[in-house]
């Protein structure tokens, strides 16, 4: 998938050895957006026209003692400000969620919450900070006209599920191309040290 640091990282913040990624806290050098902390990797695009279903999947673990929100995996289209299409959050009560809005592109002014994508519920383990490693993958069924499907599991296990559909309300940019993103990513900075072990990306339909 051609992966590349988002943006920049801070020295350090990103090694990659054995086959493992190791993710540590830096300052957000992607412009736009109200989030202090960025640590990501972000893929080649793919086209909104493309019929295709893929897989991520990978290994992760995080060590903090603290009980910050943060995005672990994206499906990006360029936007700046608002949240993507979908956006796997972390949350500070150590479950998994989905973010995603609309974007008129006007910043964060131009924000509208997609809640059909955001109210899908998570039943799944309590996610443990301590280093405990989870086996996630996060299958992406994309249409060719802009939506996609996308389920999520951790440990074989399905947790969160949803879809997101393009509006039809002219007044919202159209996406143009997607793009996975994996790391850290926080309106906040925290120390932490996430790992992630075996990363791929597998064609699946």
């Amino acid at each position: 998938m051609g992966w590349q640091t988002s943006c920049g990282v801070d020295p350090g913040a990103i090694s990659h050895s054995g086959g493992a990624y190791t993710f540590h806290q830096s300052y957000n050098h992607c412009s736009g957006g109200i989030f202090k902390q960025r640590s990501e990797l972000s893929s080649g695009n793919i086209s909104v026209k493309s019929r295709v279903s893929y897989a991520f999947d990978t290994t992760v673990s995080m060590k903090t003692s603290q009980s910050n929100d943060f995005i672990l995996f994206q499906v990006h289209d360029g936007r700046n400000g608002c949240s993507p299409p979908m956006s796997l959050r972390w949350t500070g009560g150590n479950s998994l969620r989905f973010d995603s809005d609309y974007t008129r592109g006007k910043g964060m002014a131009g924000c509208v919450e997609n809640r059909g994508l955001r109210g899908a519920g998570y039943h799944g383990p309590s996610l443990r900070r301590d280093g405990t490693p989870y086996h996630l993958r996060v299958t992406l069924a994309f249409d060719g006209q802009g939506g996609f499907d996308v389920s999520v599991q951790i440990n074989g296990s399905g947790v969160l599920s949803g879809r997101y559909q393009p509006s039809n309300d002219p007044q919202f940019l159209t996406s143009k191309r997607f793009y996975m993103k994996h790391g850290v990513y926080s309106q906040k900075p925290f120390d932490y040290e996430m790992r992630s072990v075996g990363m791929q990306v597998l064609r699946v339909g």
